[in-house]
């Protein structure tokens, strides 16, 4: 089956301008006439070339720490690039050129429609002024080739998951997606992280110190008595660094109370001691009986 070929721009046609012209006239021969200058401009507009040197997008993945605190990654990127063995010339190395006499080694050829003379990259020797008799053995006369290039990222402090950056590589641009592993002990939000630190019911009653896993160090933390469970506590400067701005976010830690589900034979004695003297308590406590005088008593 014969490939299909590619549509050739369209010449308009021109009224003869020796008797008068509607303007719906002029409209319908104007239509190609646009179209050609947009084909054959050499503006952004009419330029073909740049849809093909849109840079290469890459996915990179980070773990929290690392987009956090930021991190120099190699990565290995296939791109296209000047080849090397022609240095982009296209022609075999130690090999002559022709000179193109189709645009007289311009690369640029002219063409007439009637009363306009528009110019237009030389279709004999695609804008080069020559024509390669030898091309080159790895670029076949392209003058780019694919290149495998093993690249340093710096991955800025602070990226998120999903955040996109555009870095140079040897003549080209690359995009880098980046994609950013969940943490099993801190969650973001924004500049700001959270976690959890359980402390148990006697730390929470009494009151006393607690170590917390922070993001660049091991934090120190004083328990108020009577802390609640899901209380936060706030520690300010100790988030994530503001990619668009100045400082650090804050590092917020929820305190959970960690209730045993065992307890021995003198934890549950005290505890029940404990339960006699409550005054505030919904409904019943195994364990503890409510006396005629209004007591309550574990009815030992």
């Amino acid at each position: 089956m014969a490939e299909p070929q590619a549509e050739r721009p369209r010449l308009c046609v021109f009224p003869d301008l020796s008797r008068p012209q509607s303007a719906a006239d002029i409209e319908t021969w104007c239509q190609p006439h646009r179209k050609i200058f947009g084909e054959f401009s050499s503006s952004s507009f009419g330029d073909f070339q740049t849809v093909f040197d849109q840079p290469q997008e890459y996915i990179m993945e980070l773990t929290f720490n690392q987009a956090a605190k930021g991190v120099n990654k190699e990565f290995t990127v296939n791109i296209m690039d000047t080849c090397e063995r022609c240095n982009g010339k296209g022609n075999e190395p130690g090999t002559k050129v022709q000179h193109c006499h189709y645009c007289g080694g311009s690369g640029m050829e002219t063409i007439n429609t009637g009363p306009f003379v528009m110019r237009s990259t030389c279709r004999r020797c695609g804008g080069r002024g020559s024509i390669i008799i030898t091309p080159c053995v790895v670029c076949r006369g392209a003058g780019q080739a694919k290149q495998k290039k093993r690249v340093m990222v710096p991955v800025p402090a602070g990226v998120e998951d999903g955040q996109t950056v555009r870095m140079p590589v040897g003549k080209r641009e690359i995009f880098i997606t980046f994609r950013v592993q969940k943490s099993p002990v801190f969650r973001r939000d924004g500049a700001d992280i959270h976690s959890d630190l359980f402390i148990s019911i006697a730390q929470a009653l009494l009151g006393g110190t607690a170590r917390a896993q922070g993001l660049y160090e091991t934090i120190n933390l004083t328990i108020p008595p009577g802390t609640q469970t899901d209380q936060k506590i706030r520690m300010g400067g100790k988030g994530i660094p503001r990619i668009n701005s100045y400082g650090y976010g804050d590092h917020y830690i929820h305190i959970k109370i960690r209730v045993p589900k065992r307890l021995t034979s003198r934890q549950q004695n005290l505890i029940l001691s404990y339960a006699e003297d409550e005054t505030d308590v919904e409904g019943t406590v195994n364990g503890v009986t409510l006396t005629s005088s209004g007591k309550r008593s574990t009815g030992n």
